[in-house]
């Protein structure tokens, strides 16, 4: 009786512990709309090089405070920056920083997201990729980010930046996705991204975008240079949402929804990895993260405290009571099965 006793006041001090910790991290659900996302960003701007400064939103997950995060950064289109803030209220990439998709970051317990809005009228296709990098990096080393796990998105001209900003520093971003961009790629441009994870994605039937002239031509270039098949990605289709006047060219749709959650918008979808194997279940997030600029395959061998998405490694005092309780109840009901970590951590 004494021991039932104890077993079941272990676990309602978990659980009240736990339910603690998720009110202070202020997880937002997906279910509770974007308004509710959109309200837990912040504004920012990186330092002014070659003429610009580029301000932006950014959302810092609560769990930052105790482990260093991937960062995602994002950069838009034409006429998603006309003023300061609609970078975040003209997509939906907000949905990113609810509960749900943050959850789904490889091994690490979140991830910061940041999207850059163009100095319009200049776009992302012809700004300083000096005053776009300052910006990043600016915003990385004034946050707990990991910064072996930095990638970018873009779409139409921002995809064009996005390529731009990665070729030109190749040491500092861990991989690129772009989604229907105005440009190709030359032979040359994919041997600089051979350990860079890339994601292309194009329609066959984009009235502005051409797939002939660009994301087919982009994508032959980026599988030949690839060193790792698996680490690159190809996304086609026939049919797409529309952008304003533009026919079959809202693919970034698909990165605002984590794919999966977006594949009815779209007509002959498919996507490939470099050795031509379909991915039978894309996601960006998760699929991303698995990716490090200090690792060559996916993840490295030894992910240490910052990649531990358990947070076992945690110097904080209120995590580590959280990790004792937990230990301690495993030990009572005699679940083994919890005694080691996926980071291998031996809990006791």
């Amino acid at each position: 009786m004494k021991r039932r006793t104890i077993r079941f006041l272990s676990i309602l001090m978990t659980l009240c512990l736990l339910c603690l910790a998720a009110i202070q991290a202020g997880a937002v659900s997906i279910d509770e709309g974007e308004g509710a996302l959109r309200a837990q960003w912040k504004r920012g701007a990186g330092p002014t090089v070659s003429g610009y400064s580029i301000d932006y939103s950014y959302f810092e997950p609560a769990a930052a405070a105790n482990a260093k995060l991937p960062l995602f950064v994002f950069m838009a289109g034409v006429g998603e920056g006309t003023s300061p803030g609609e970078e975040l209220t003209a997509n939906s990439f907000c949905r990113w920083s609810s509960d749900e998709y943050q959850s789904r970051v490889t091994n690490a317990p979140g991830a910061y997201l940041l999207i850059l809005r163009a100095p319009e009228p200049v776009y992302f296709d012809t700004c300083p990729t000096d005053s776009v990098h300052a910006a990043v990096a600016d915003f990385a080393a004034n946050h707990n980010v990991d910064e072996t796990r930095v990638y970018v998105f873009g779409w139409c001209v921002g995809g064009n930046g996005a390529v731009r900003l990665v070729l030109e520093h190749t040491d500092f971003y861990a991989g690129v996705a772009a989604f229907s961009m105005r440009r190709s790629i030359s032979e040359g441009e994919a041997a600089k991204l051979k350990n860079t994870a890339v994601w292309i994605l194009g329609c066959t039937n984009d009235s502005y975008s051409i797939y002939s002239l660009y994301a087919s031509p982009a994508w032959s270039s980026v599988k030949a240079a690839a060193a790792d098949k698996s680490k690159v990605r190809f996304t086609s289709c026939t049919s797409a949402p529309d952008a304003g006047l533009l026919y079959n060219h809202h693919l970034w749709l698909l990165g605002e929804r984590d794919y999966t959650d977006a594949t009815s918008y779209y007509g002959g979808l498919k996507t490939v990895d470099g050795a031509g194997n379909v991915v039978e279940d894309p996601t960006f997030i998760s699929w991303f993260t698995r990716f490090s600029r200090a690792a060559s395959g996916t993840t490295p061998s030894d992910p240490g405290p910052a990649a531990c998405a358990c947070d076992c490694h945690s110097s904080n005092t209120f995590t580590k009571i959280v990790w004792f309780i937990k230990t301690l109840i495993w030990r009572v009901t005699g679940n083994t099965a919890k005694r080691t970590c996926a980071c291998g951590k031996q809990h006791w």
